[in-house]
């Protein structure tokens, strides 16, 4: 079976479908790390949408922990401490950016393999629960696409060591 490409179409979602007329739906991009092993570490999320002017933007959060304190905060909202905040317009080179990683990000859904006790999770959705995507493995291959994804919008990548 051939699997087509529209790498000559710009395919996005429509204004309307992300907020462009009052509509609370977004496009959720979320990853949450496990720096701190079966603990988890910290997150990151994008959250898409349109305006008014039918212009997409993205509302993008990073937090941080800190896995000495593991013991002493995990399970508590303070153990996400805020890092980093931004919003900003897109371009079309940001959208197509979002699209190839969903793209990625659905491939590797389907060759997903279960990692046990601590694993990265990469995923994606919209708000109303018409697009579901979640990937919980321990690929590379995941970060190395979510870092093209931030190099893409010229956010800092995620770089850490167990």
């Amino acid at each position: 079976m051939k699997i087509e490409s529209s790498t000559d179409k710009f395919i996005f979602f429509e204004p309307a479908d992300l907020g462009a007329f009052g509509s609370k739906t977004r496009l959720i991009i979320y990853v949450k790390f496990d720096e701190c092993g079966e603990w988890g570490g910290h997150e990151e999320n994008f959250e898409v949408f349109s305006k008014r002017d039918k212009q997409f933007y993205v509302k993008y959060k990073r937090t941080k922990v800190d896995c000495d304190k593991v013991g002493e905060l995990y399970g508590k909202p303070e153990f996400q401490q805020p890092d980093k905040e931004l919003e900003f317009k897109l371009t079309e080179k940001n959208i197509i950016a979002i699209n190839n990683y969903l793209s990625k990000l659905l491939k590797s859904k389907i060759s997903e393999r279960f990692p046990g006790h601590s694993g990265r999770n990469f995923g994606v959705m919209k708000s109303d629960s018409t697009l579901i995507i979640d990937v919980y493995d321990r690929s590379e291959e995941n970060l190395k696409n979510y870092n093209t994804l931030l190099n893409s919008l010229k956010i800092e990548e995620v770089n850490y060591e167990y």
